[in-house]
């Protein structure tokens, strides 16, 4: 069973089972690793590119935030000419985004400090953050304002390709279900706990998987509503055999025979006493007489539904 794994395997064993579902983020990935392997490490895009791109995907859909990046991109074809632009003209071609005058502000700081700092360039580049280590990255992005932990960290995976592990709301949730983390932990702890236990060769995988997973199962979205529910129902959740999972979602209780599967249960009204309650003591109170409400008893609530054993985890073969 896969309560008995240890943290690691669980890890591995939650990634192999997730790319059997989501077949397309392990291709995406893998293409990733293709550019970065053929450009020594650089990748496709640079890493201002990267930094500015995930900056615009904070608060905001992907859909919009590439949407944002792909209109500033279109008008400029350097960041030094967004750096010399107005900050109007920024603003609204990332508007989609939203936030965008604070978005545009934040660019444009990190651009000029930049360009100052390398003899008032006219194209500023972070080029210069691939001779670093992982440590001296990250102290040098966290000084500029509207770069925190997961930006930082998404950079230094997609763009540089090194082990990282970035902690979204998506990613967050899930660990705190399959009991990888505490219950109460922040996503900067979560970050610190979960970036040291998952091994670095499965990092991307593991990351983007989780980040997708949590978009369309039911059992590991966010009030069970997830925000791209599968059109045939739905999924079963192969994370849901771990310690402090929740259990399967698409369970139908017995006896609700107008409810389908997967359908939120709807909260009974009850009736409140308060009203009944005032009028009676009034009406008492008039005749002298002392009115002693009985105290209404609730019934208990229902068992709760019997959860089918968990199936199996499918395990597949690692590559040599």
């Amino acid at each position: 069973m896969s309560t008995t794994l240890t943290l690691t395997e669980q890890f591995i064993e939650a990634t192999q089972n997730l790319a059997l579902l989501h077949p397309e983020v392990t291709s995406r990935n893998e293409e990733r690793r293709n550019e970065l392997l053929s450009n020594c490490g650089a990748g496709s895009k640079s890493i201002l590119d990267s930094v500015f791109s995930t900056m615009l995907s904070q608060n905001t859909t992907d859909k919009n935030a590439h949407a944002a990046f792909a209109n500033l991109k279109g008008a400029h074809s350097t960041w030094g000419s967004v750096m010399r632009a107005s900050a109007a003209s920024v603003a609204a071609l990332i508007k989609v985004a939203g936030l965008s005058d604070t978005r545009t502000e934040r660019m444009q700081a990190i651009l000029n400090i930049l360009s100052q700092e390398q003899d008032n360039a006219e194209e500023p580049s972070m080029e210069y953050l691939r001779d670093m280590d992982n440590d001296a990255v990250k102290k040098e992005l966290s000084r500029f304002k509207g770069l925190g932990p997961k930006t930082i960290s998404c950079v230094l995976l997609f763009s540089m390709g090194r082990g990282e592990f970035p902690v979204d709301t998506h990613v967050l949730r899930i660990a705190k279900n399959c009991g990888w983390v505490s219950s109460s932990e922040t996503r900067e702890g979560a970050y610190k706990v979960l970036n040291k236990l998952v091994p670095d060769e499965i990092k991307m995988d593991l990351h983007c998987l989780l980040v997708r997973h949590g978009k369309v199962c039911h059992n590991c979205a966010s009030n069970n509503r997830p925000q791209f529910p599968p059109a045939d129902g739905p999924l079963v959740c192969p994370l849901r055999c771990y310690s402090g999972a929740k259990k399967s979602y698409s369970i139908k209780r017995e006896g609700e025979e107008d409810e389908e599967e997967g359908e939120f249960p709807k909260k009974k009204k009850v009736k409140s006493m308060k009203k009944c309650t005032k009028k009676s003591t009034e009406k008492t109170k008039k005749e002298g007489k002392v009115l002693k409400t009985e105290t209404t008893s609730t019934p208990p609530p229902p068992s709760p539904p019997a959860v089918s054993p968990c199936p199996p985890p499918v395990h597949i073969k690692e590559e040599m």
